[in-house]
């Protein structure tokens, strides 16, 4: 099967508008705190419910997607992202804002697994190309959300964020028209024939059994949590940092985050082809130890030099999305929606678990403190993904050798 770039450029547009919602947030939360008088710890809560209700219960859906037709999450999910951050700004207290990002993160969820699994049948052979394609949507989206979020509030006070619910609408309807284009690439996917000459389905790849793939999961999804503290905590802690201690305007705080998501997704579509030529893992290491180097760099260096850094550190530290969900997937290849649903969703809401960590560290040492903290996580990722099986083991597993 050949790459169906209309059904990919679909899925990877919807994955854009879904995660603008996520993108938006930080730059709500800046608004907001002042309103609400939130602590940083606060500040970490919610978008800890965010990542909690958008990515670790992403696994369930995931179930749901192997076990039944559900093709209909993925419009579904794009419309309740949107509707979740567009009450965001309107909301009356503390309480409602956490449930508006409760909202907004389940419709997230919900988006993903399915979105990726056939993103993966629209892939043909280039699996790790195609995804890059899927990722960068979010990617994109991701980094769209804090201009747009800034704009709309700029220009219409806090209930501007309500401009989100017209856009995922539009693109909701969208999908649900298309979802026979969708869900017709599941067949052909299933039905392609590898280089070997053996049908790659999920009725022939042999079942490997879960003891020879449980340790290569834990440690991946180990690395994918270790590289979401330094993303989360980049996105949440950069916006903090620049409007509410160098005192710099929100709109430059915006741009700056936004520099880091945008130069991301430049990394996403180039990691994707790298990892097809060069190896899997071999593309997770090297953003691993790019990351020890750059984080430490940001914390040396100031001036003109801190937006081409921020730019270079999303370059790495997104680079890999696409990657891990391929890893994951080819590791799992008969649970293709719980493969995504733990590196797309556990693993990177756990980054939850970290902003909530480093607003601790603001709160009690300051923001600057934040970003020393955070380069003990990418030491930590490199020397795990060490560990992690290369092509060659990874192809034992598959066949159902040991590694």
């Amino acid at each position: 099967m050949r790459l169906n770039k209309r059904v990919l450029t679909l899925l990877s547009t919807g994955h854009a508008v879904t995660d603008i919602s996520q993108g938006a947030l930080p730059i709500i939360l800046a608004y907001l705190q002042p309103v609400f008088a939130l602590s940083q710890m606060q500040v970490g809560l919610v978008m800890l419910v965010s990542n909690l209700s958008s990515s670790v219960i992403q696994p369930v859906f995931g179930v749901l997607s192997d076990r039944f037709r559900a093709v209909w999450l993925v419009p579904l999910g794009c419309l309740l992202a949107g509707l979740g951050i567009a009450f965001t700004g309107i909301s009356l207290n503390y309480a409602t804002l956490l449930l508006a990002a409760l909202v907004s993160g389940l419709g997230v969820a919900a988006y993903h697994p399915e979105g990726s699994k056939f993103a993966r049948f629209a892939s043909g052979k280039q699996k790790a190309f195609g995804m890059s394609l899927f990722s960068v949507g979010g990617n994109f989206g991701f980094a769209a959300g804090p201009i747009l979020a800034g704009s709309l509030l700029g220009a219409m006070g806090l209930g501007g964020t309500l401009g989100f619910i017209i856009l995922n609408s539009v693109m909701a309807l969208l999908l649900w028209v298309n979802l026979s284009s969708i869900t017709a690439t599941q067949v052909a996917g299933q039905g392609m024939v590898t280089e070997h000459g053996q049908e790659n389905s999920s009725e022939t790849i042999v079942n490997f059994g879960i003891k020879k793939v449980i340790f290569p999961v834990i440690l991946l999804v180990l690395v994918v949590i270790m590289r979401s503290w330094v993303h989360l905590g980049l996105v949440t802690f950069l916006p903090q940092y620049y409007v509410h201690y160098l005192h710099q305007s929100e709109a430059y705080a915006a741009t700056l985050t936004s520099v880091f998501l945008f130069a991301g997704a430049l990394g996403t579509l180039l990691g994707g082809p790298m990892a097809d030529r060069l190896g899997l893992k071999e593309i997770i290491t090297g953003s691993m130890a790019l990351l020890v180097i750059l984080l430490f760099l940001f914390i040396h260096l100031s001036g003109i030099w801190i937006p081409v850094l921020v730019a270079l550190t999303g370059f790495a530290v997104i680079s890999t999305f696409a990657v891990t969900v391929v890893f994951g997937q080819e590791l799992m290849p008969n649970n293709l929606g719980l493969a995504s649903g733990l590196m797309l969703g556990f693993a990177i809401g756990m980054g939850g678990v970290g902003t909530t960590l480093l607003g601790w560290v603001a709160d009690h040492f300051g923001l600057p403190a934040v970003f020393k903290v955070m380069i003990i996580f990418p030491v930590i990722g490199l020397l795990l993904a060490l560990f992690l099986p290369d092509q060659k083991k990874l192809s034992e597993i598959k066949a159902g050798g040991e590694f």
